[in-house]
């Protein structure tokens, strides 16, 4: 007869499955994955009813790259205990990776899915009044990317105390409240962030971006003069001359570019076209039609040589030769609706208002929140003083796209001029003068309404900004007879 063998009592298989969990943890540390794959499966047979054994087995799965089974395995985990934290923490970590891929763990799976599931788990992962950095920051981007800035903020701004010199939780947190509306504060993130961590060339660069949507444009060209200068590979030119056209420090960008374009014997079609724009800017109109020249001969299949074309010769004032221009530009790039907007203004100032309007119209009816071409054809009807309630509505809502654009402010502004409603043009028109000091067009409108108001003195000093300004968009004779004659006015 053989010998009888002792019952095992529970608090010795655990023990033994124990040893087995332990053992996988140290031949992993060893690289013997295999192994330790091994001892975990010997683990999970002794203590068949335990969670932990199988979310250790699937966090090795996951470090390993191997997202089938570390899923399978830590959904087994959470069959048995669902609200075994690190098999939430497991589950919920593949899931957020393969989200941000956009890549499915399982043939037929749909990744868009996978976003909700990972915040689903990796929310039943936290600890009540516990702080995990890993989590949060997982946890923020999640809620960031599925558009739930009220829940991303928080959690972003707990990484971002916790850790201040952690560059990629100020970049998310900046981004979530830019999203939600708050872009003085993300703003404010960024500017804090690199004050303490001045060599970060990628927030300089978005933090310049931020500044462009801001129209702050003066402080984005030293932001990417800033990226640069910590990152030399990164090469800032286009954003930093942009940057410098719109604040109106053309002569700072024309040198930046063709100090750009001596460096590039090829030529850059990008650089090219915005030393066009800033030649322009310069009233340098021969040297801008040179360089449009030489874009197109350099790059023919690029549209931007058509339009920069275009926009010199109605500069030159030639507007029959440019809405032919224009049209040759809507032809070759039927797709392309930012060149809409001129060649619609264009085709008014020459007599074709019905096409001009249908143009904006269609782009509206394409996106009906294209604020470009709301502002212009609200503007447009401003201009003629047409259906006035019509163009402020059209007006409010291009700002409700974007509030602080200080050309559609200036149109705002302009339609309730226009309806004689000066009480409700002041503050638009004030604030876009206040933004755009160069340009001429706006400061003419704020001279008309400081007339309009009776203030004489400031009329005069609007018109004065307007004749020395940008010269575009304006009938420069008639604003210096108005300058002429509210002179005369003071001076009695």
């Amino acid at each position: 007869m053989a010998n009888a063998q002792p019952v095992r009592t529970s608090a010795q298989s655990e023990l033994t499955a124990g040893y087995y969990f332990m053992l996988g943890r140290h031949l992993e540390t060893t690289g013997d994955i295999e192994g330790a794959i091994a001892a975990h499966k010997r683990a999970i047979e002794l203590a068949p009813d335990s969670a932990e054994v199988r979310a250790e087995l699937a966090g090795l799965y996951a470090r390993q790259d191997r997202a089938r089974e570390a899923v399978r395995t830590a959904e087994d985990a959470l069959r048995i205990d669902p609200s075994n934290r690190e098999g939430n923490r497991i589950l919920g970590s593949v899931y957020a990776a393969f989200a941000e891929q956009s890549r499915a763990i399982v043939a037929g799976d749909d990744p868009a899915t996978y976003a909700s599931r990972a915040i689903a788990a990796l929310e039943k992962a936290r600890r009540d009044g516990v702080f995990d950095i890993g989590l949060d920051l997982m946890l923020g981007r999640l809620y960031l990317h599925s558009g739930n800035t009220a829940a991303a903020i928080p959690a972003l701004k707990r990484v971002v105390e916790d850790q201040p010199g952690y560059p990629e939780a100020a970049m998310q947190l900046s981004a979530a409240l830019e999203q939600a509306g708050q872009l003085d504060q993300a703003v404010r993130t960024l500017e804090g962030f690199l004050q303490a961590n001045p060599g970060f060339s990628r927030g300089r660069v978005r933090l310049a971006e931020l500044y462009e949507k801001q129209h702050r444009y003066a402080e984005a060209a030293g932001a990417y003069a800033q990226a640069q200068a910590a990152d030399p590979r990164a090469d800032t030119t286009t954003g930093r001359a942009a940057a410098l056209i719109n604040a109106g420090k053309p002569d700072e960008a024309r040198v930046l570019l063709q100090a750009a374009l001596a460096r590039t014997p090829s030529g850059d079609p990008a650089l090219l076209y915005l030393l066009g724009q800033a030649q322009r800017q310069l009233r340098d109109l021969p040297g801008a039609a040179a360089t449009a020249q030489k874009l197109a001969s350099a790059f023919p299949g690029d549209p931007r040589s058509l339009y920069l074309q275009a926009q010199v010769l109605q500069d030159k004032g030639a507007k029959v030769e440019a809405l032919a221009a224009f049209k040759k530009l809507m032809a070759a790039a039927p797709d392309e609706t930012s060149f809409v907007y001129e060649y619609a203004n264009l085709l008014d100032e020459t007599g074709h208002p019905a096409e001009a309007e249908r143009a904006l119209r269609d782009l509206i009816v394409r996106d009906p929140e294209d604020a470009d071409a709301l502002n212009s054809l609200g503007y447009m009807l401003a201009v003629r003083g047409e259906r006035l309630d019509e163009a402020v509505e059209l007006l409010k809502r291009a700002l409700k796209v974007d509030p602080a654009n200080p050309s559609y402010l200036d149109s705002l502004g302009w339609a309730y001029y226009r309806q004689g409603r000066l009480d409700l043009a002041e503050a638009p028109l004030a604030k876009a003068a206040a933004e755009l000091p160069q340009s001429s067009a706006v400061q003419a409108h704020l001279g008309d309404l400081r007339f309009k108001q009776q203030r004489y003195a400031d009329a005069a000093a609007a018109w004065e900004r307007a004749v020395s300004g940008d010269g575009r968009s304006f009938d420069r004779a008639a604003v210096e007879k108005k300058l002429h004659d509210v002179r005369a006015r003071i001076r009695k």
